[in-house]
Order: structure tokens, then C-alpha cells, then sequence
């Protein structure tokens, strides 16, 4: 069980990278925020411009399986 995560997970770094190549970035001039907290439930990403989350929910394994 130690090696299950809950965050940096495949299905999460694909979307972060879909983000990124489309102009949001953790830092710049269109930013989301990781893991917040704050905010109810945890959600993955959240893009406080818009008022948006997004929750990823996939399985940390190979999709041939």
C-alpha cells in the first residue's frame, strides 16, 4: 500500500501537460493551482481565473492490464 499514490499520477501528468502546451502554467499568466487544500474534496487542478477544477481519477497502471 506504501506505493500507491494520490498524487503525480500518470492520468494527472498527461492533463498537466495538455494544460501546459495550451497555455496554462503553474507559474505565469494563466495559473493553476495544484492539490489545493483549501478548496472541498482536494481537487487535482484548479484554475482560479475561471473558478474551475478538475479532478483526475484514474489507476496508477499500465493501461494494457
Amino acid at each position: 500500500m506504501s506505493r500507491v499514490r494520490s498524487q503525480d499520477t500518470k492520468p494527472e501528468l498527461i492533463v498537466r501537460k495538455f494544460l501546459h502546451a495550451h497555455g496554462f502554467r503553474n507559474a505565469g499568466s494563466i495559473r493553476y493551482k495544484l492539490h489545493d487544500k483549501k478548496l472541498p474534496g482536494t481537487p487535482n487542478i484548479a484554475l482560479p481565473k475561471y473558478k474551475t477544477v478538475i479532478f483526475v481519477h484514474g489507476k496508477n497502471r499500465p493501461l494494457d492490464s
